[in-house]
């Protein structure tokens, strides 16, 4: 009898770019670790060698080294020519452009990852700077085979928005991406008798920056000293709110870091006060390493990751985040409960072999 798997399947993954961001993040990650005896697996990176905030090992890369995607995309079909691929997975805009593609190979099938709830995210300013026609759109979706949606939220949000069918949607989260170690204790302030609070994300408006800050500037008799992590266009407006909250002693900046799990793991709280996500890796990741997290409730996964009294605490507006916060202080929390309680549905063995089902059903379609 013929081994199934003495031929490997050829599987292309397609970014725009490796710089940072957790789509680009997550989708590098899922591609290097695919099965190497099931899959044939390359990497296509739109941007340039000199942009890439990640490592990519063990897969074969290939980057364009293209400032805009659709500078790319006769090179991105030549080498989809040359290298045949059975199964292509695509993230962000180059969905669209994939799915239009997709006509001149038949023989392959294309798979869509959406990143964001897009009903909400489109009311945000900088996502209406990515205006795309509708019918374009609609054109990039109808040569998708299949679509990922990385929360319920995002799943129901396609259903409702778009022509998609449900026969077309799979739900995948995104996966734990690095091996966090445990912290011993939630350690209840430093020596200094001060809590640590940590942010991770883009100054972007939708990640709702400022309305944490004015609950932070609320806050009595909590010292506290304050870390973001992140960078983005909403970056001077939010160092100008903190000047008028006189909150600038306690809160440090780093644009960028590849130490994420330092700041989550020396943090007492996690904070997050975004208006939508699309299935937050950083707050998996506080709780990976067990820190807790208060978060305001919004569409995107969060409801699928916090649990209540376990991991953290959802505020449904400002005045139960303040509250929150202080309950989650007073707490006594189990690291290990806090990291069991998404290690058991996000980690990297469950979520890979997800997409290696989605691929193997492709391939067998």
């Amino acid at each position: 009898m013929k081994n199934t798997y003495d031929v490997r399947k050829k599987v292309i993954f397609v970014l725009p770019s490796l710089a940072a961001g957790g789509a680009e993040r997550v989708m590098s990650y899922i591609a290097q670790n695919l099965n190497p005896i099931k899959y044939d697996v390359t990497l296509i990176v739109f941007g340039f060698e000199k942009d890439k905030a990640f490592e990519v090992n063990n897969i074969d890369v290939r980057y364009l080294n293209k400032s805009r995607v659709v500078t790319g995309l006769i090179d991105c079909m030549l080498l989809f020519k040359r290298l045949k691929p059975s199964v292509v997975i695509s993230v962000l805009n180059l969905n669209i452009y994939m799915g239009i593609i997709s006509v001149l190979f038949p023989k392959c099938k294309f798979v869509g990852r959406i990143v964001n709830v897009v009903s909400v995210l489109k009311d945000h300013p900088e996502e209406k700077n990515r205006y795309i026609p509708s019918f374009i759109n609609k054109l990039g979706n109808k040569g998708l085979d299949y679509v990922i949606c990385q929360s319920q939220d995002m799943y129901e949000d396609v259903l409702k928005t778009s022509d998609f069918k449900k026969n077309k949607l799979v739900i995948i989260n995104n996966p734990i991406t690095k091996s966090f170690q445990v912290k011993k204790q939630v350690s209840k302030k430093n020596d200094n008798n001060i809590f640590r609070f940590t942010t991770v994300g883009s100054l972007e408006p939708r990640k709702g920056h400022l309305r944490v800050l004015d609950v932070l500037s609320k806050l009595n008799n909590v010292d506290f000293q304050y870390t973001i992590i992140g960078k983005g266009s909403q970056e001077e407006t939010i160092f100008n709110r903190i000047r008028e909250l006189n909150l600038a002693n306690k809160i440090t900046h780093v644009p960028y870091t590849n130490d994420v799990a330092s700041f989550l793991t020396n943090s007492d709280l996690f904070l997050q006060g975004s208006y939508v996500e699309g299935f937050p890796n950083a707050l998996i990741e506080t709780c990976a390493v067990g820190t807790p997290a208060v978060v305001f409730d919004a569409p995107g996964g969060i409801n699928e990751i916090i649990q209540d009294g376990i991991n953290g605490y959802i505020a449904k507006d400002e005045e139960d985040f303040k509250s929150k916060i202080n309950i989650a202080l007073s707490k006594e929390w189990n690291p290990q409960d806090i990291h069991d309680s998404v290690f058991k549905k996000y980690n990297t063995k469950t979520i890979i072999g997800k997409y290696e089902e989605l691929i193997d059903s492709c391939i067998e379609d």
